[in-house]
């Protein structure tokens, strides 16, 4: 995708009319969605946050400063996510702050997320961990949906980490916690959890290059899963479940064509009563099952 440099400058243009002209340079550019797109980026140099909001104050004179601003936005948009340019993407109801360096939180781990929290509706102050945790956006999620509940957030990455801190900050209270660790070296964590959830890196090497061009600003350590994808499935089954009580609920995200996979190196390490749960797509995107055997360390 080359980025459209040929911008006609207008004076004295109104919101509505910058609205169409970034609507038309990301139609021209091949973008999914480019009037979304061009709806959401009003919100940072107009504050207009819907297409209500737009009709009401679309006839507004735009300052040459708003102007550039806003088409800064829009050229930006031809090779940047929009979650990045907006510093803010919703999941279950918390803005959570997004940007370079850190995995877009997606609708699809819902599914994930309401797997755990069935798993654990009778268990009392739940302890949950969560690995490759990103934004946090499972972990905080959790919190959020059990009162109870106490999360300790695991992430390696540098770039991440200010993401998740500054996320638990603001949604976290005393109840969320974070900790720097690398998933597939032996935790150092000490303590024992009612869940481990995790939506870790998944796609096999060789898929990555093929991935569309806008998940491929994401960060490739958020994704690459190794060979087969399967990477940090059998680390955490490996060495974390031994910090998951008898009984306790191990959660994975999945990626579509790896769900046997998942499976195998789940029952290898003492996980059963294996589960699965579909996202909104009917595609299925959640394995979970409890540890009924002492794992192998």
């Amino acid at each position: 995708m080359n980025p459209i440099t040929d911008v006609t400058d207008i004076t004295d243009i109104t919101v509505k009319q910058a609205y169409n002209q970034g609507r038309q340079i990301l139609s021209k550019a091949g973008l999914d969605s480019p009037a979304f797109d061009a709806l959401c980026l009003l919100s940072p140099v107009f504050g207009i946050r819907s297409r209500a909001e737009l009709a009401i104050r679309g006839e507004q004179t735009v300052s040459p400063t708003q102007q550039e601003a806003y088409e800064t936005l829009i050229r930006r948009r031809l090779r940047e996510p929009l979650q990045y340019l907006l510093g803010q993407w919703e999941f279950d109801g918390m803005p959570l702050y997004v940007g370079k360096g850190v995995l877009v939180p997606r609708e699809d781990t819902l599914a994930l997320v309401e797997a755990a929290q069935e798993a654990l509706e009778d268990v009392p102050s739940p302890r949950i961990l969560d690995l490759c945790a990103g934004t946090g956006a499972v972990g905080l999620a959790l919190a959020r949906r059990i009162p109870d509940a106490k999360v300790t957030c695991v992430e390696l990455s540098e770039d991440a980490l200010p993401y998740l801190r500054r996320n638990i900050e603001a949604y976290g209270g005393d109840r969320v916690s974070c900790e720097v660790g690398n998933v597939l070296e032996q935790p150092r964590l000490s303590g024992t959890f009612h869940a481990i959830v995790s939506n870790p890196p998944y796609i096999p090497t060789s898929d990555i290059a093929g991935l569309q061009w806008e998940v491929r600003q994401e960060p490739a350590m958020a994704l690459d899963g190794g060979t087969d994808g399967l990477d940090f499935y059998r680390a955490i089954c490996a060495r974390w479940t031994k910090l998951l009580l008898p009984g306790g609920t191990l959660a994975f995200e999945i990626g579509y064509d790896i769900r046997e996979g998942v499976i195998a190196v789940m029952k290898q390490h003492g996980i059963g009563h294996i589960h699965e749960r579909k996202d909104f797509s009917g595609i299925s995107r959640c394995i979970f099952g409890t540890r009924v055997a002492k794992t192998p360390i």
